[in-house]
C-alpha cells in the first residue's frame, strides 16, 4: 500500500516541510492550487476512461484486421495505434486500451517471444505520440495552461520530436518478422455508435476548453451530469491519485515561491537549463512531478517542455505511464522482468541519444 502511494507521500511530506518555512495562510495554499487544470484533467479523464470501457478504440481496430496480414504490419499497427491515439486520449488510456489487448492478440498466433519488443515499443509509441497535444498527457497540459501558449507555438516545438519518434518506431519494426499470420483470432464488437458520438462530443467539449474558446464551467456543466446520467462507475475509473499529487505538488511549490531566496536561487540555476534539468529530474520523480516543480522558476517554457517529454524515455519511472505496461506484462505467467526492463532500457536509451543529438544540433 505505501509502495503505491509512495509519490503522493513524498509529495506531502514536501508540502508540510515547506510550510514550516513560511506564514501559514489558507487563502494563500488555495490560490497555489490550479483548480482549472484539475477540473479540466478530472473531465478528460472520466471521458477517456468511459471511452476504454465501451472498447470504442478496439471495436475500430478490428476493422482494420482483415485479409492477410503479416506479423510485422500488425506489430506495426499496435504501435501506431498507440502513437496516434495517445494524442487525444492521453498515453495512459491508450497503454490501458491497447497492450493488453495486444498481448492477448499475439498470443493467439503464437507469437509470445515478440512480446517484449512489442509492448517497450507501444509504451514508447504512447509517451512520444502524446507529447504532441496539449492534451495528450498531464505535463503537456499544465505548460500549457500555466504559460498561457498559443496552440501554434506549442505544436511547432512538440512537432519535430514527435516526427523523428515517429519515424525511429517505423524503423523498429522491422525487427518483427513478415511472416504471413494465417488467420487472427475473430472477435466480433458491436461499436456502440450512439454512447461514441456522445463521448466524442464531450472530448470536444474539452478540446474547447484547452483552446481556450469556452470556459471550464460550461465544460463540467455538461459533463459531469451527462456522465452521471451515462454511467457513474465511470468516476471511480478517475486517476484521483494524480489530482492528489498535483494538489500537494502546487501547495509545496507554492510555499517555496514564497521565500524569496531559494526562488532567486532556483531561478538562477535553471535558467538556461531547464532542458538538461527537467530531464535528467524526470528519470528519479518521474516528468509529471518535475514540470510542476520546475515551472515557476523559469520563462523558457519551450526548453521545459522539450526536457520533461523527453524524459519520459530512460528509467520505468521516468514516465508514470510505462509502469502501466510493465503491470500488464507481468500478468503473463511465466515472464522475465529482468529481460523486460534490459530491452525497454535499450531502447529508451536509443531514441533518447537521437533526441539529445537533434536538441543539441538545433538548440
Amino acid at each position: 500500500m505505501i509502495k503505491k502511494y509512495t509519490d503522493v507521500l513524498l509529495a506531502a511530506l514536501l508540502a508540510l516541510a515547506t510550510g514550516l518555512f513560511v506564514p501559514f495562510s489558507p487563502a494563500l495554499l488555495w490560490e497555489s492550487i490550479n483548480w482549472n487544470l484539475l477540473g479540466i484533467l478530472f473531465c478528460l479523464m472520466t471521458i477517456t476512461a468511459e471511452i476504454g470501457k465501451w472498447g470504442i478504440p478496439r471495436a475500430l481496430c478490428l476493422h482494420f484486421f482483415g485479409g492477410k496480414v503479416t506479423v510485422r504490419q500488425l506489430a506495426r499497427f499496435f504501435t501506431g495505434a498507440c502513437f496516434f491515439s495517445s494524442m487525444v486520449i492521453t498515453n495512459d488510456i491508450s497503454l490501458i486500451i491497447f497492450v493488453p489487448f495486444s498481448i492477448s492478440t499475439f498470443i493467439e498466433i503464437h507469437e509470445r517471444s515478440l512480446l517484449i519488443p512489442l509492448i517497450t515499443l507501444e509504451t514508447i509509441a504512447a509517451n512520444m505520440g502524446s507529447m504532441l497535444t496539449p492534451i495528450g498527457n498531464p505535463q503537456n497540459l499544465f505548460i500549457y495552461e500555466y504559460f498561457h501558449l498559443p496552440l501554434s507555438d506549442f505544436l511547432s516545438t512538440t512537432a519535430p520530436v514527435v516526427f523523428i519518434s515517429g519515424f525511429f518506431l517505423y524503423l523498429a519494426g522491422r525487427l518483427f518478422p513478415e511472416t504471413v499470420i494465417s488467420s487472427l483470432p475473430s472477435r466480433e464488437m458491436e461499436l456502440p455508435r450512439k454512447k461514441s458520438l456522445f463521448l466524442l462530443f464531450l472530448l470536444l467539449l474539452c478540446v474547447l476548453h484547452v483552446l481556450r474558446l469556452i470556459p471550464l464551467t460550461l465544460v463540467m456543466a455538461v459533463v459531469v451530469p451527462a456522465m452521471i446520467f451515462l454511467d457513474r462507475k465511470a468516476f471511480w475509473e478517475v486517476d484521483y491519485k494524480l489530482l492528489l499529487l498535483f494538489s500537494l505538488l502546487f501547495m509545496a511549490v507554492g510555499n517555496l515561491g514564497r521565500l524569496d531566496i531559494l526562488s532567486t536561487w532556483a531561478r538562477q540555476t535553471i535558467g538556461g537549463h531547464e532542458f538538461w534539468i527537467s530531464l535528467l529530474l524526470s528519470q528519479f520523480i518521474s516528468n509529471v512531478p518535475a514540470t510542476v516543480m520546475l515551472s515557476p522558476y523559469t520563462e523558457n517554457w519551450a526548453p521545459l517542455l522539450l526536457g520533461v517529454d523527453v524524459g519520459g524515455l530512460g528509467t520505468l519511472i521516468a514516465s508514470m505511464a510505462s509502469l502501466i505496461s510493465f503491470k500488464a506484462y507481468t500478468h503473463i505467467p511465466a515472464v522475465s522482468k529482468k529481460e523486460y526492463l534490459a530491452l525497454f532500457s535499450l531502447y529508451n536509451l536509443l531514441l533518447l541519444a537521437v533526441l539529445i543529438l537533434w536538441y543539441v544540433m538545433v538548440y
